[in-house]
């Protein structure tokens, strides 16, 4: 991608850590958030954050085919 060797090793050494982060946090995370009604409101609203941030619970927003679909509605040809 244009950086030295060095670089691009060191970014794929980023990568694979956040990787393995997400593989070994994410069911932490929804065990939490079976719990959460145990926490305390403020630890309650971090968990919805995260939980959120890193799309583990849907947000109501469409995502992907159904996003472009939500946005399709008037921008057909124009006449």
């Amino acid at each position: 991608m244009g950086g030295s060797p060095a670089q691009e090793e060191a970014m794929s050494s980023i990568r694979s850590a956040e990787h393995t982060y997400r593989q070994w946090s994410s069911p932490i995370l929804l065990e939490l958030k079976e719990r959460e009604h145990q926490l305390a409101p403020m630890d309650r609203q971090a968990l919805q954050n995260i939980l959120l941030e890193r799309r583990l619970i849907n947000s109501g927003n469409p995502a992907g085919e159904d996003r472009r679909k939500a946005g399709s509605i008037g921008s057909g040809k124009h006449l």
